[in-house]
């Protein structure tokens, strides 16, 4: 999918018939080469089914100083699918990595409650 939009590190797909916003891109960060959020999105977007789609990917902090880490909220994209939700954790060794890994798989139910330490 191709509609998202990308602001300080937190990627936000857009349904297919509302248009991108008329906004300029957020300035990069020097550590990071452009386009380089958008390879990970992509490469994020490889370990996922067909059917399903990326509904928020959010870049977070990592202990480590050279791993980059993304939550994503995954969902398919059939209708009445809402109850198949997950976040999943993603992972790259570094900022160039041509590959990611999969961290983490928690499902969401409708009495699930997750809590973020830190600035979340």
């Amino acid at each position: 999918r191709q509609s998202f939009v990308m602001v300080k590190g937190a990627a936000r797909l857009l349904p297919a018939e509302e248009p991108p916003p008329a906004e300029p891109p957020p300035a990069e960060t020097p550590s990071q080469a452009p386009g380089q959020q958008e390879q990970h999105l992509s490469l994020m977007m490889q370990l996922l089914r067909p059917q399903d789609a990326i509904r928020l990917a959010v870049r977070l902090e990592s202990a480590r100083p050279r791993r980059v880490r993304y939550l994503l909220v995954v969902r398919p994209e059939e209708a009445g699918a809402e109850a198949e939700t997950a976040l999943l954790g993603v992972d790259f060794s570094h900022e160039g990595a041509t590959r990611c890994t999969l961290g983490m798989v928690l499902p969401l139910w409708s009495d699930t409650q997750v809590f973020l330490d830190g600035d979340g």
